[in-house]
């Protein structure tokens, strides 16, 4: 699953940089973006006592291309290295059990982006589009509040982690001319999962996080 993946990266690399340089594409840029994400988890299912334990930090980096088909219109895509972390707790006979999910993904990203009239070097942009995450490491930490049951790190759950990922990303922001062709843009974005992301149990657990974008464009 690795090799494949990481193929897919370099396929994906070099037809952004291919873009990049030939005539196909008038209006194409590519970035780099990097930036942190604060993931929770979803949980529906049979067993109430498990619940979602709150927001934990991950982060986000990799290439984006924006391809312009008309003049504040713009198709979005890239590849992405996003970690996707989330708790939950569960509670028995008096005893909680929290369980940190730490989860890893190679996301490809389908999404419009809608841009203002440029204005002092700076536009303002809304997006909305499909998240596709690849499942590359999958590994919890576990705790429970009686002592005498010892505590569990790094786990290895990847046997119990769904392969894909599916979201609904919504976001807007500023993007600012630095110099030239050279641009930077921020803004915030949610990427919504809407699938299980377990293979296993009878508790549907789903992820989102909210993504502070940081990303400058040649």
């Amino acid at each position: 699953m690795k090799k494949l993946v990481f193929g897919l990266f370099f396929i994906c690399a070099s037809a952004l940089l291919f873009a990049q340089d030939g005539d196909t594409f008038k209006g194409f840029k590519l970035g780099i973006a990097a930036h942190p994400t604060f993931g929770y988890l979803k949980i529906n299912g049979e067993n109430a006592k498990v619940k979602s334990d709150g927001l934990r930090a991950g982060f986000s980096y990799g290439l984006l291309g924006d391809f312009a088909f008309a003049d504040n219109y713009t198709f979005s895509s890239g590849i992405l290295l996003t970690t996707i972390n989330g708790q939950s707790v569960l509670s028995n006979m008096g005893n909680d059990t929290k369980t940190i999910y730490k989860l890893q993904y190679i996301e490809i990203p389908l999404k419009l982006k809608l841009f203002t009239n440029q204005k002092n070097d700076m536009r303002f942009y809304g997006e909305v589009g499909l998240g596709n995450g690849i499942n590359i490491g999958a590994k919890n930490d576990v705790k429970s509040s009686d002592s005498s049951i010892p505590e569990q790190k790094n786990v290895n759950i990847s046997s119990s982690i769904a392969a894909y990922r599916g979201s609904i990303i919504i976001g807007g922001g500023a993007e600012f001319a630095i110099s030239g062709k050279t641009k930077a843009s921020a803004g915030l974005a949610f990427n919504n999962g809407f699938t299980n992301i377990q293979n296993t149990g009878g508790v549907t657990v789903k992820n989102a996080y909210i993504g502070l974008n940081l990303a400058v464009f040649f």
